[in-house]
């Protein structure tokens, strides 16, 4: 009986032709085994070329992007903020006398007022409260990339702690702050000012940033959704959108990290008390408090049980335990977020970013 093609039987071909030419996709083959398969392509696209390099990939075993990764590909459009502005507005405007020390303005933009119960936090709250975790993580995988013997690991966690701190400013965008107002607000506040979860406070070592991460990285997804979910023809909408795509990549990559340290004897142990204790503390992710009484000042629990925390606990809890590595100890409902939290790691953070931020020569950047 003759073979019938199918799909497994399809080859993609890739060849260089020349020591300073690139490798290229050349063209496709159909051959029923994987070794003829190379011989087929040798004849059919190097006869008339000398090849230095040919490469014969089965269709199948790619990993290949389709229709609906186009914004997610689109990396020179997606996120135009890539280089984040907030430290750079503040140094052009040193050579001039410094400015009289004033609160953030903000303006009416985006995520704005979207408070559905003003007994409780609403949207504008939690997006505020995510971008001070946002810009804390950041700053601290900025600090673990030189550990990184393999490169490509080293550039993926310089990656995502850069899109960390893009995103953190883009969400102050969406959330009513212009450019000076995002700086003031990211390197002017005092650490009793921030509202950070106390997973912040447990970013001092590699495992409990891989379990930090991925927390950070599912509780923003989740916001996310319920942020489209509650107004899907918002124009803010495709900026959300990308922040939450961009997202699911890093919580992608940190489950693959907590699998490995899951499965390694050598950090067995260790991961599993970290990913405890992050994922403990983890519950007051979505119990911001209303940004009204911040600047630092007590404010009263919402009531047990708000409709939306409980919501959004309920699918950061289902995100967070489908990782395969230890148990979750996400507690069974939301806990309310407190100010002035943080520790060493939010302290850390603070200064070395106005340490560098102070350190510029007047006129630098003019």
């Amino acid at each position: 009986m003759p073979h019938i093609p199918t799909d497994s039987d399809v080859y993609e071909v890739f060849a260089q032709s020349g020591h300073g030419t690139a490798l290229n996709h050349v063209g496709s083959i159909v051959s029923p085994r994987p070794d003829a398969a190379w011989h087929l392509a040798k004849e059919t696209y190097g006869r008339r070329d000398d090849l230095v390099k040919l490469w014969v990939v089965r269709r199948t075993d790619m990993i290949v992007s389709s229709a609906g990764d186009r914004d997610l590909l689109a990396a020179k459009t997606r996120m135009p903020y890539r280089q984040p502005g907030f430290p750079t507005a503040r140094r052009r405007d040193r050579s001039a006398a410094p400015p009289a020390a004033a609160p953030p303005e903000r303006r009416d933009s985006g995520l704005t007022e979207r408070r559905d119960d003003a007994r409780e936090p609403g949207l504008t709250d939690l997006w505020l409260a995510l971008a001070d975790d946002l810009f804390v993580l950041g700053n601290r995988l900025g600090e673990r990339i030189v550990d990184y013997i393999d490169l490509e690991e080293a550039l993926a966690v310089g990656s995502i702690g850069q899109e960390a701190l893009a995103h953190a400013g883009t969400i102050l965008v969406l959330c009513g702050f212009d450019q000076p107002a995002v700086d003031a607000r990211f390197f002017d506040r005092a650490q009793a000012q921030w509202q950070v979860s106390r997973v912040v406070e447990r970013l001092t070592d590699w495992p409990s940033l891989v379990a930090g991460g991925l927390v950070i990285a599912a509780a923003v997804a989740v916001l996310a959704e319920q942020t489209a979910e509650a107004e899907p023809g918002a124009e803010w909408l495709p900026a959300i959108s990308a922040i939450r795509d961009e997202q699911l990549v890093h919580l992608d990559h940190w489950r693959r990290w907590a699998r490995a340290l899951a499965a390694w004897p050598e950090t067995r142990t260790e991961f599993a008390r970290a990913y405890a204790e992050v994922t403990e503390r983890a519950g007051d992710m979505f119990g911001a408090r209303p940004q009204s009484q911040g600047q630092g000042a007590p404010a009263a629990a919402p009531p047990a049980g708000p409709a939306l925390a409980v919501t959004l606990h309920e699918r950061l809890a289902a995100l967070v335990g489908d990782n395969g590595g230890p148990g979750s100890r996400l507690p069974d409902g939301p806990r309310t977020r407190t100010w002035g939290v943080g520790g060493s790691a939010l302290a850390d953070s603070l200064s070395r970013g106005r340490a560098i931020r102070d350190h510029y020569a007047p006129g630098v950047f003019s």
